[in-house]
């Protein structure tokens, strides 16, 4: 019987394994490694995929089938920090093209060696690490790139009007706080601005057309009656 209940903080693994053989079952006995766990089954590494968190998803086919891959790769689009790597026999070359097309970052064959395959995870780990840096969780497969001025859902790009990303980035860098209208204004529009601060409710409205499952009962562009609107992030 799977348990579905929390993961303390301090067990759950920054990568996580589905196999019963090949590399990926060495990956904890590998030096310097730290918070690595490696099950046997598909049901009880989906749970832990979606409670525990890990930055790091390694998949061996088998014992994974295609219905796992395809709800690995469901996680992967809703969680802009995780990677995921599939394992599949050296001649089975279709099958790691299709763990690709899926959405899988790398797919390797079983026979890559236990220094390789840590190298590779550790390479893929920090580059997401640096792209979070740069990324913001709007909501549940929503992330905001503040480089490249993007606004994605599950991978797909979202249009943004130029000032709707810039009210959206100021309200969710600062998860929490409440602003006024009229620090809104200044702060996306330029204090120079001096348009009716109404704006900031057409603008908003629009935003949460865009990110909210229920933009008439919002969850995440938050009204603050009596002054103007908060962000609160999905993990609220």
């Amino acid at each position: 019987m799977v348990d579905h209940g929390a993961v303390p903080r301090a067990s759950q693994p920054s990568w996580l394994a589905l196999a019963v053989d090949g590399p990926a079952l060495e990956l904890p006995k590998v030096e310097g490694l730290q918070r690595v766990r490696v099950v046997p089954d598909a049901a009880s590494f989906l749970a832990l995929l979606e409670r525990a968190r890990p930055r790091i998803a390694v998949v061996a086919e088998p014992p994974a089938g295609p219905g796992d891959l395809e709800r690995i790769a469901r996680e992967r689009r809703r969680r802009h920090g995780l990677r995921v790597v599939q394992l599949a026999a050296p001649g089975a070359i279709q099958t790691r093209l299709q763990a690709l097309r899926l959405g899988f970052d790398e797919a390797l064959p079983s026979s890559v060696a236990v220094e390789e395959l840590v190298g590779r995870l550790t390479l893929l780990e920090e580059r997401a690490r640096a792209h979070v840096d740069r990324t913001l969780a709007i909501a549940n497969g929503c992330q905001l790139d503040l480089v490249a001025h993007e606004l994605r859902r599950d991978g797909q790009l979202v249009h943004l009007r130029p000032k709707e990303f810039e009210l959206l980035a100021v309200l969710a860098s600062h998860p929490g706080r409440a602003y006024s209208r009229r620090q809104l204004l200044d702060r996306a529009w330029g204090h120079d601005h001096d348009g009716d601060p109404r704006t900031v409710d057409v603008h908003v409205r629009w935003l949460r057309s865009k990110i909210e499952a229920e933009p008439d009962r919002p969850v995440h562009l938050v009204t603050v009656r009596g002054l103007g609107y908060r962000f609160d992030p999905p993990d609220r």
